[in-house]
């Protein structure tokens, strides 16, 4: 087995992983809880904001993990890369999916919660 080997199966496992544990946010299945999920403040203060930003950041966080298991399934065929750097690339591309999915969900919260406050305003 060598650099690519390892480096796919490293990526494959992870992203499996990452694809499992967003199916139960995803379907909203995860009460507000210390441990798992993506808690703030914000998320943990009330159920509509925590399933709502949970669905958001997990459906981005599964489909970044499958493209990023995608991404190293092509770049292993490939062989283009450099072992060292097939390594470099596979560690961006485990990070990638939370760089993905968690800004745009920072955004999502903000959001939301501008459209509640401005919504409960008119009441």
């Amino acid at each position: 087995m060598d650099a690519y080997d390892k480096g796919l199966i490293t990526i494959l496992v992870c992203c499996a992983i990452f694809c499992l544990v967003s199916i139960p946010l995803v379907l909203r299945k995860v009460p507000r809880n210390p441990i798992y999920g993506y808690r703030t403040r914000t998320t943990l203060r009330d159920d509509k904001t925590w399933y709502e930003a949970n669905a958001y950041f997990s459906r981005r966080f599964l489909i970044a993990s499958v493209l990023s298991a995608c991404i190293a399934l092509l770049l292993h065929d490939w062989r283009g890369l450099s072992p060292e750097n097939f390594m470099k690339v596979s560690v961006a591309l485990l990070a990638a999916p939370v760089a993905f999915a968690w800004p745009l969900t920072v955004r999502f919260i903000h959001e939301m919660v501008s459209r509640d406050k401005s919504t409960s305003g008119h009441q």
